[in-house]
């Protein structure tokens, strides 16, 4: 048996729902869940592990991020521990209805699933009008404890992934900024690096590991 098994968004997504149900979650975040772990796994932000760790961590006990401090500058929410897997969008909406450039997101983890979070948002209200949206800078942890930034566009495209030379990130922090970008990164992967990666699932499928796959079904069954 290949220790890698091949699945097209779709039936990753739905698999994910069925688990996230499975946990006692209701359907909006079901359905966030299926999207963001699709969508991470598509562009090559997260892999099997990180989707494993998240899974194991989602907490149907815990309720939507606390606003722990607001100024004009920035927004700091307590996740209580909740993987980014879920949630966080409403903190982006409520920084962006009041012009809050900075959100900080304590105690959150598997960072990465917060910029198809934050994809989706841009790409659902681009070009309404009155929208307050302008680019906007994802900073997250990987599995590794390495620093990254995603850069988004104001309708939600993806401009690259980067290392940011400073670190000033918490390890189980996610950082949103909203407006220009700083330029003191260096790019691991560029436009169309991800959409070459992307290219690839689509036709390929999105790589999972076997027994990862093996486990969510049986969740999802359960």
């Amino acid at each position: 048996m290949s220790d890698t098994t091949f699945l097209s968004a779709q039936q990753l997504s739905h698999a994910v729902e069925k688990v996230v149900a499975s946990r006692g979650f209701e359907a909006l975040d079901q359905k966030a869940a299926g999207f963001r772990a699709a969508f991470a796994m598509q562009h090559g932000l997260a892999n099997s592990d990180l989707l494993e760790t998240s899974l194991a961590g989602l907490d149907a006990s815990l309720s939507a991020p606390k606003v722990l401090v607001e100024s004009a500058q920035s927004l700091i929410y307590d996740a209580r521990g909740q993987p980014a897997l879920i949630q966080l969008e409403e903190a982006f909406v409520h920084a962006l209805k009041a012009g809050i450039p900075e959100i900080r997101i304590h105690k959150t983890a598997c960072g990465a699933f917060a910029v198809p979070a934050i994809t989706h948002y841009l790409a659902k209200h681009a070009g309404e009008e009155g929208a307050n949206i302008q680019n906007v800078c994802v900073y997250f942890n990987n599995l590794e404890g390495g620093m990254r930034r995603f850069d988004l566009a104001s309708q939600g495209q993806l401009l690259g992934l980067l290392q940011p030379r400073e670190r000033d990130l918490a390890w189980n922090e996610v950082r949103i900024t909203i407006g220009p970008a700083p330029s003191d990164c260096k790019t691991v992967a560029g436009t169309a690096d991800i959409e070459a990666y992307r290219s690839r699932c689509e036709e390929n499928g999105i790589g999972i590991r076997t027994t990862l796959w093996n486990r969510i079904q049986e969740l999802a069954a359960g």
